[in-house]
């Protein structure tokens, strides 16, 4: 029977496969639940819905693909995310970006008793975020969901925990033609010693899409983007693309492209009790990824008398960005 370990490291190399599919080839096993499953590992947490796939969380780091430099390993991060109809939205170990896994959260420029420290680009060797322990899970009627606390640490000798994050996912029920889960995210400090969030472009809680949505699909960095077709589509609620919603602050930002030659989106709504919000977002200009940025304006610190809070939903369908539909999601989320 195949673990879920070994279903997240098949989707790191299969990123788009039909969920069910594929699940039954592979020998995994399906629960034939009528609502909501939770199943726990030593390597994963896992989610499904009447028996499909919604969502995993790795405890431990998938084995790092060949040719990829080990320093990526990355755990306490949510891939595979699947859409209804079992495509996965999600990316981990992207040959583009391999320091990039799923839906992850991480600063960039950072600063801690005089150091500049990056949390997201794992190479430098400065910072990490990992899964540190799983809190608590929960499986009702209604929805499924875990409660789990992450790591930021400075990889220095001896290594220093800067802070704490606790993660909670809910996925709930909805209408039918979406998957919907929210992340609620309380960073706090560990030290006396504040964490410096500096004015930074992006940083913050992350959507990796799959490789098959780079608008330049070669690793030829030479090939300029702007001369490559553009396989995908960013939306956010002022009604703007990719360039112009760029650091625009926004109630939720869409993405949205072909796999298999059908349409999937995935969405992500910044709840307005989260810090900062409506937060800015930086939308990369030729890769499948966006992420909610507190600190596009300005600094801001995280100490033990300061923590940060933020919430997002996500909502994932197999059709493309729904406008109308996410503004009703997020006004009536909002009033929850």
């Amino acid at each position: 029977m195949i673990s879920i370990l070994a279903l997240s490291c098949w989707a790191a190399s299969c990123p788009e496969a039909v969920a069910e599919e594929q699940f039954n080839a592979l020998g995994y096993p399906v629960s034939n639940i009528d609502g909501f499953d939770l199943v726990e590992t030593e390597s994963s947490i896992f989610i499904s819905y009447q028996s499909n796939p919604i969502l995993a969380y790795n405890i431990h780091s998938p084995p790092v693909p060949s040719g990829v430099d080990p320093i990526y390993q990355c755990s306490g991060f949510l891939h595979p995310v699947w859409s209804p109809g079992g495509s996965i939205v999600t990316a981990t170990f992207p040959f583009d970006h391999p320091h990039q896994h799923g839906v992850f959260s991480a600063w960039v420029d950072t600063s801690y008793a005089g150091q500049s420290i990056d949390f997201w680009n794992l190479a430098k060797g400065a910072g990490r975020v990992l899964h540190e322990r799983v809190v608590s899970t929960f499986v009702n009627q209604a929805s499924a969901g875990f409660e789990v606390d992450l790591i930021h640490r400075i990889e220095s000798s001896p290594p220093v925990n800067v802070l704490r994050e606790r993660w909670k996912i809910s996925a709930s029920l909805t209408e039918g033609s979406y998957y919907c889960f929210d992340l609620e995210t309380t960073q706090q400090a560990l030290t006396d010693e504040p964490l410096i969030i500096n004015r930074y472009h992006y940083g913050g809680v992350a959507l990796r899409g799959p490789v098959s949505w780079l608008k330049d699909r070669k690793k030829d960095q030479s090939i300029q983007p702007d001369y490559m077709p553009n396989p995908i589509t960013f939306l956010n609620n002022h009604h703007s693309n990719r360039i112009e919603g760029n650091h625009e602050h926004a109630n939720w930002v869409a993405m949205a492209g072909l796999i298999h030659s059908k349409p999937v989106s995935v969405a992500v709504l910044c709840h307005p009790d989260s810090f900062r919000a409506p937060q800015a977002a930086r939308l990369h200009p030729n890769k499948p990824y966006f992420c909610f940025v507190p600190c596009a304006d300005s600094s801001f610190i995280i100490d033990k008398e300061h923590p940060y809070k933020a919430r997002y939903r996500f909502v994932i369908s197999d059709a493309a960005t729904e406008a109308p539909l996410l503004d009703r999601i997020w006004q009536d989320w909002k009033g929850e």
